[in-house]
């Protein structure tokens, strides 16, 4: 186990350097993104200040010495400054990190328990009302935009509701904290809205595979024995098929951790992809690319857990250095 994952990091370095050397091309050369420009905005900047701006910036360097100082930045956690604010941006995303962080465990527990759950209930009771009933919501939610989906939450459980009981019971519609409410509250809507559709194709994944692995030779033999039908589901079928529908949730939390753009802007919540799509129409670059940079490094450790989960869902699945 300890081999396997020592290749999978190994194979991280690679990936690593094509990202962050892509970023590095993309903020110096592409149109729009150059730091000098930036800070003077529109007005045309005098060739004397340029020429000081681009020593003291290093810019005048060969591009595998920018390339270099960039990385050594990045390995000390700077991320640069924005243009806007003037404040690091390892700083700015400290900040809003943890809010996006909170919101993407919610999600992705919503997410395992009710989809799970129902693609479970759905496949042991396969053509009954249960299973009808999930196959027909999950179709439904997966055609929801998200945009649509938050904006109704909120007036529902915002405006409605709490007209409907005399403000006696609703929930927050905006912020991710106030006064009023505690921070899970203001977590609620945002966090469904972020889960519904990956909820809807965990079901229907986990139906499928369920069914699939409850045909096999070895699920038949299992009951030829006598064991119970929960004994089979839970001893036999649930671990294989698992596998897929891990991968799904894992790559869904990655993306998660990657911020919900529209999500987190219907809802005003503060998290890190509401703070890139501010900063890419301010263009502030800074604070897109260093978004970026650590998204790429949440996306690659929950990739590798997705992988390691691997071998204690399914035995039969042997890494480097084990026994075939």
């Amino acid at each position: 186990m300890l081999e396997y994952i020592g290749k999978r990091l190994l194979q991280f370095i690679p990936v690593f350097f094509g990202v962050t050397f892509a970023l590095f091309v993309i903020a110096n050369y592409m149109p729009g993104a150059d730091p000098i420009q930036m800070r003077y905005g529109e007005r045309a900047v005098p060739p004397q200040i340029r020429a000081q701006l681009e020593e003291q910036l290093g810019l005048n360097q060969p591009v595998w010495v920018q390339y270099g100082k960039y990385l050594n930045d990045l390995l000390h956690g700077d991320l640069g400054v924005s243009n806007q604010t003037g404040r690091p941006v390892s700083t700015i995303l400290a900040e809003t990190y943890p809010y996006t962080l909170r919101l993407a465990v919610f999600a992705i527990i919503v997410e395992i328990i009710v989809g799970v759950g129902a693609g479970i209930i759905s496949a042991v009771k396969q053509y009954s009302f249960w299973d009808v009933f999930v196959t027909l919501s999950t179709s439904i939610a997966v055609a929801l935009p998200v945009f649509w989906l938050g904006i109704l939450l909120q007036w529902f459980f915002g405006i409605w509701l709490k007209e409907a009981t005399g403000g006696a019971f609703y929930l927050p519609i905006s912020g991710a904290e106030s006064a009023q409410f505690g921070p899970f509250a203001h977590m609620i809507l945002p966090g469904i809205t972020l889960a519904a559709v990956s909820t809807a194709y965990a079901a229907r994944i986990m139906r499928s595979q369920l069914l699939e692995v409850n045909g096999q030779d070895y699920v038949r033999t299992a009951r030829a024995k006598g064991l119970s039908g929960r004994q089979v589901l839970w001893k036999h079928s649930f671990k294989n098929a698992m596998i897929p529908v891990v991968t799904f949730i894992g790559l869904d939390f990655g993306a998660m951790l990657a911020g919900a753009v529209l999500t987190e802007t219907v809802f005003n919540w503060p998290g890190v992809g509401f703070t890139i799509a501010r900063a890419i129409l301010q263009r502030d670059f800074p604070i897109v690319f260093g978004g970026v940079t650590v998204i790429l490094f949440g996306v690659m450790i929950v990739n590798l857990a997705v992988d390691v989960s691997y071998a204690f869902l399914d035995p039969r699945i042997r890494f480097g250095g084990s026994e075939e």
